[in-house]
């Protein structure tokens, strides 16, 4: 399974016993793929849903002192 687990048997000697799991399984960076502001305007639309259902005024002013300000 990839990113999970691999089977190995002789290569373990062939990297001198390391058992770090990042020597046998190449992971996958998925930061490089991520839209940062997609993806905080999409959570900006969720929160605004709700705070509108839960009435959380506190977190507003948190939000808009980031500059992520969310307007109801």
């Amino acid at each position: 399974m990839p990113e999970f687990c691999y089977s190995v048997t002789k290569k373990i000697a062939e990297k001198g016993y390391n058992l770090v799991p990042g020597r046998y399984i190449e992971f996958e960076n998925r930061d490089e793929t991520l839209d940062f502001d997609t993806t905080m305007k999409n959570l900006q639309s969720e929160l605004a849903d709700l705070l509108n259902q839960e009435k959380k005024l506190a977190l507003l002013s948190v939000f808009k002192n980031l500059g992520y300000e969310i307007n109801l």
